[in-house]
């Protein structure tokens, strides 16, 4: 029995002896790992892959290699030394290094130079060949970023390079403000060169960054709708919720985005309301804006047959809305800045109607007092 159990033992002994001399390393292959990963390249790589397919260490050479095929070598800064040769001086833009199948490619994002306008983003792409970087391709694609004439913008928030189902995107955010107001606009914006798709989600309102808010910006406002091209999209959901986390982005009511909306267009339409202006244009509201819910909280209305008229600060401004009489709708027939000294500035105090169609506007600034005309029908004033 004991001799039985003893040559089972040594059975197993020489079995494992042999197994374990099958799979070790020898003395060559080990110099041969020390000397690719010494100097690592897909070639040397894949000559000790050729040489030793079944070694100890096939697997991580083969990440390695992996790695290297699909790695790129070049730091974000010298994309960018390499993409500023495709690019018009002045312009502002990113640079993203890439490598796919060991080829290195570089994608560049441009929001701002001499060739594009404002409703316009270019993205290019450059490729290294056998004679150096060569620029593959580019196009525009717009934007629904604040685009007014004159308007600045930077690049602000972290940058990001992420996939999606195997598809690599590029992320990033930039701002645009008005040159002659305080509207602004967030753009978080993601790009897919190998998808050709260029998403984004713009965030548009008013600056109100102020001393000691410890902020880089600071905008009062709501989300684009009509930015969203592809709402379901993974890379939407995602930018939507950057935007919903950021502190320096302040959503706020419908009712008074649609009230900020409103004033803006009516300044815009109206510049030379306050000094030399004869003819206005008015807007109709939405029965949503908060200049309606305030016209109809409003206890100090005037009327005429035709109209029936309210004054009251909102978001500030001073507004006068007006509701038809003849279709029920209401528009907005004046905005001026809210006056914040009532001795010295120009204070719109009160209003009455002069007729069915004329408003008389009284105004005060500081010992003087003055009135306008303003006739609802003809869309005129007179001082």
């Amino acid at each position: 029995m004991i001799n039985s159990i003893l040559k089972s033992l040594l059975c197993a002994a020489l079995l494992l002896a042999a197994s374990t001399g099958a799979y070790s390393q020898t003395k060559a292959e080990t110099r041969q790992y020390n000397k690719a990963v010494g100097k690592p390249s897909v070639q040397a790589f894949d000559r000790f892959l050729k040489k030793y397919p079944s070694s100890v260490y096939a697997a991580e050479i083969s990440a390695r290699r992996d790695t290297l095929l699909s790695i790129s070598p070049y730091s974000r800064a010298e994309a960018e030394a390499v993409m500023s040769e495709f690019m018009t001086d002045g312009a502002l833009f990113l640079a993203f290094p890439d490598r796919k199948d060991a080829v290195d490619r570089i994608y560049g994002i441009c929001v701002c130079s001499s060739e594009i306008d404002l409703g316009h983003v270019k993205l290019y792409t450059a490729v290294m060949g056998e004679d150096g970087w060569s620029l593959a391709d580019s196009y525009e694609s717009p934007t629904a970023a604040l685009s007014s004439e004159g308007a600045a913008r930077s690049f602000v928030d972290s940058t990001a390079v992420f996939e999606i189902g195997g598809e690599r995107y590029f992320r990033f955010n930039f701002l645009t403000k008005a040159a002659d107001s305080d509207k602004m606009s967030y753009t978080a914006a993601t790009w897919s060169p190998a998808g050709d798709a260029y998403s984004e989600v713009v965030f548009e309102g008013h600056d109100i960054l102020r001393p000691g808010d410890g902020l880089p910006f600071r905008i009062e406002g709501r989300v684009n709708e009509n930015s969203i091209m592809n709402p379901d999209r993974p890379e939407a959901r995602l930018m939507m919720v950057a935007i919903n986390e950021n502190p320096c982005l302040e959503p706020i009511p419908a009712g008074d985005y649609l009230t900020d909306a409103a004033i803006d267009w009516w300044l815009e339409q109206n510049p030379d309301a306050l000094s030399s202006a004869t003819k206005l244009n008015f807007n109709i509201l939405p029965e949503n804006s908060s200049l309606v819910e305030q016209f109809e909280a409003s206890r100090d209305k005037k009327n005429s047959s035709r109209y029936t008229a309210a004054l009251f600060d909102i978001r500030g401004y001073s507004v006068i809305v007006v509701k038809q009489k003849a279709d029920g709708n209401y528009v907005l027939a004046w905005a001026e800045p809210e006056c914040e000294d009532h001795y010295r500035d120009r204070l719109l105090n009160s209003i009455s109607f002069e007729d069915a169609n004329t408003l008389e506007m009284f105004y005060y600034h500081g010992n003087r007092h003055f009135d306008y005309k303003l006739n609802l029908t003809s869309k005129t004033v007179k001082r």
